[in-house]
């Protein structure tokens, strides 16, 4: 169930300089409280910053995209910016936090020269941005994507750093100074960075379809860059789960010439228990394409692979994608119940 409201235009704020008689446009985005703002700049090349209650945590950062040798976000072209409100109630099939979740934000897209837009959220919990592409061809290689997320002060961060691309994703969140962390080390998602007064960022990732994961590295500064692994053209199994890459391609992506991209997410709590109960990753997804959701129980699970790759009998090829719900015997004892559910682990290429 989805309830609407009509667009909310005071919400929204938009701000256009001109100087010299030429167009070098500026925009100002704001979240529907007023708490969170986004400062958008186009002028050489795309660069926002984030405010929060008035005091900037992001600054000068910027964002491109390497489409077939072609950096779009670089010497950008705004055709036109096209703001829009929202404000929604959406009802999970499986409860997360809440039964239900407002989705209230304000939204700015910018369409660009050259078949491609990036579009800018402001939630309360937080701000985010997309690359959108309409390209002609019906395939694209994705060389490289720059995101840059450049702090206003040498903060402290919990870093969840990684040898390399190949990782299980269980690893600890050391406290750091930003400097500290050179451009080799390497981290998965979030990374949770103390902005003083108690408030908290975490950088995540959200709508990840047909694209590598999101990776951060150092940047030796007050910054954190994303970095991805590269395609990966050959792969070898070493273990009963592990599949390493052993080639790999120069570029990250083979994707659709006109799609819209993953979210680059900037989630924001005041206080740190609100990072436990802030929406926005959930929010950003794209709606469920299951259309008959009444199978959809919340349940015991375990894995095939804690039960030794076991799974026999069964009308369907099992893998480490299998997935067995279970309920209580009434002698305590655990009971299969169900059947093959969709892949829940995380790799190192989505």
């Amino acid at each position: 169930m989805k309830v609407l409201t009509p667009l909310l235009a005071l919400f929204l704020f938009v701000a256009v300089s001109i100087e010299n008689g030429t167009a070098q446009s500026s925009y100002d985005l704001r979240s529907p409280d007023g708490r969170i703002e986004i400062r958008i700049r186009s002028a050489g090349e795309l660069r926002y910053d984030v405010v929060l209650k008035g005091l900037a945590i992001l600054e000068n950062s910027t964002l491109s995209l390497d489409v077939e040798h072609k950096k779009l976000g670089l010497q950008p072209k705004v055709v036109d910016a096209k703001p829009r409100s929202s404000d929604q109630v959406v009802v999970p099939v499986v409860r997360q936090k809440f039964a239900k979740i407002r989705d209230h934000y304000n939204e700015l897209k910018l369409n660009m020269e050259g078949g491609y837009a990036v579009v800018f959220r402001a939630y309360n919990e937080g701000a985010a941005y997309r690359f959108e592409t309409s390209m002609p061809q019906e395939k694209v290689k994705i060389y490289g994507e720059e995101s840059l997320f450049n702090f206003s002060a040498n903060s402290i961060v919990y870093y969840p750093q990684e040898d390399s691309f190949f990782s299980h994703n269980e690893r600890k969140y050391l406290p750091q100074h930003l400097s500290e962390i050179a451009p080799e080390f390497l981290a998965t998602l979030p990374a949770v960075v103390d902005v003083g007064e108690g408030a908290k960022i975490a950088i995540a990732e959200s709508d990840v379809d047909s694209y590598p994961g999101l990776w951060l590295r150092g940047t030796g500064g007050n910054g954190l860059a994303a970095t991805f692994p590269p395609y990966p053209l050959k792969e070898s199994l070493t273990r009963d789960r592990d599949f390493r890459v052993v080639e790999s391609a120069d570029y990250i992506a083979v994707t659709a010439g006109t799609r819209s991209f993953p979210w680059r997410v900037i989630g924001i709590a005041d206080h740190d228990g609100d990072l436990l109960t802030n929406q926005i990753v959930y929010l950003l997804e794209k709606p469920s394409l299951v259309q008959d959701t009444s199978w959809i129980k919340p349940g015991k699970v375990a894995w095939d692979w804690w039960n030794a790759n076991n799974v026999y009998g069964v009308d369907f090829k099992a893998g480490i994608n299998t997935i067995w719900p279970f309920l209580h015997h009434p002698r305590r004892r655990l009971v299969q119940t169900g059947k093959r559910a969709g892949r829940c682990s995380r790799n190192q290429h989505g």
